[in-house]
């Protein structure tokens, strides 16, 4: 007989919910009108025996990179102690405009599950046990997730359901069921311009993540951006963590971003921390219209007179 499992919070766990929004809404897919690919790992409670590892790469873009229709697939591979839980998603996502400058994303994620128990790997008394050696117990399942995403260059709302359909897990001789997940992220954008005239971005924002039958949980974070390019934050996990991450983006092409959370519950004293690490890279973009390449040419060739200018007042003061 299979024993009593627990898969808990079963939707992996992601902290630094920025470095790659795609995989908590499929509303995401084609607002960057881009083709982008991602990768991401996170090692979590690092020195806990058994703590969950997860794995997740995915692509999104957007037809023709115009921003109107996205589409996605997301493979996720999640090990926690002897389970083992690996996902694929498909997705598309509809974009409209809602006024000039505020648009609406909807989306929706078919996925295919497959869930493995590793009974090998259980620590038992006798580690010769014939029932135990060489089992594995696997089980498949197919659900949805849905969401929205409203967004503008200065903010953006967004929410998503998982695990709509409630399917059931079936082992051997134990059922569990698929539990019902949201996620609701907003967030809002506050441009600066330096003395150098490089914009500085500085963006607040929250993850409001309810997993049914455990307690709500929030995430805030702090991020900085300067010159659009080099990233800092900072997060904290409603009574467990708190955390720090920083990127870089390289030619507007590639990007690497790094994150860190430190448990302050009771964890704290089994384990030294979770790391993440993610990234990116543009394939293919929107290419400017002349109209926007006229513009460009116009602004810089505008900063670097006033920049001559400002210069020349100097030296004339001096």
């Amino acid at each position: 007989m299979l024993p009593q499992l627990s898969f808990g919070q079963q939707r992996a766990g992601y902290s630094n919910f920025l470095l790659n929004n795609y995989y908590f809404n499929p509303a995401i897919a084609g607002s960057k009108k881009v083709h982008e690919a991602n990768i991401a790992y996170r090692n979590q409670w690092v020195g806990f025996e058994g703590s969950p590892t997860l794995m997740m790469a995915n692509f999104q873009g957007s037809f023709k990179n115009q921003g109107k229709s996205g589409y996605g697939v997301t493979a996720v591979s999640e090990r926690k102690g002897i389970t083992q839980n690996s996902t694929l998603y498909l997705n598309y996502a509809y974009h409209f405009r809602l006024s000039e400058k505020i648009k609406m994303g909807l989306g929706i994620q078919p996925g295919y599950m497959q869930y493995r128990v590793r009974l090998y790997d259980a620590q038992v008394a006798d580690p010769g046990d014939e029932v135990l050696t060489g089992t594995v117990y696997s089980a498949n399942a197919f659900d949805v997730s849905a969401g929205f995403h409203l967004y503008s260059d200065k903010f953006f709302v967004m929410g998503a359901a998982h695990r709509v359909l409630g399917k059931q897990i079936k082992f051997t001789s134990y059922n569990t069921n698929l539990e019902f997940h949201f996620d609701g992220i907003a967030g809002y954008n506050f441009h600066f311009k330096t003395k150098k005239k490089k914009i500085f971005e500085l963006q607040p924002s929250a993850l409001v993540r309810y997993t049914k039958p455990i307690p709500l949980q929030v995430i805030g974070m702090l991020k900085g951006t300067y010159d659009g390019k080099y990233w800092l934050g900072f997060l904290y996990r409603s009574s467990d963590a708190i955390g720090i991450s920083a990127g870089v983006k390289i030619k507007d092409r590639f990007t690497v971003g790094y994150g860190y959370d430190y448990t302050i519950s009771r964890l704290s004293n089994y384990q030294s921390g979770s790391h993440e690490v993610m990234l990116s890279f543009i394939i293919t973009k929107e290419k400017p219209s002349l109209e926007k390449q006229d513009e460009d040419l116009n602004n810089s060739i505008l900063e670097e007179m006033q920049i001559e200018m400002e210069m020349e007042n100097d030296k004339n003061k001096k």
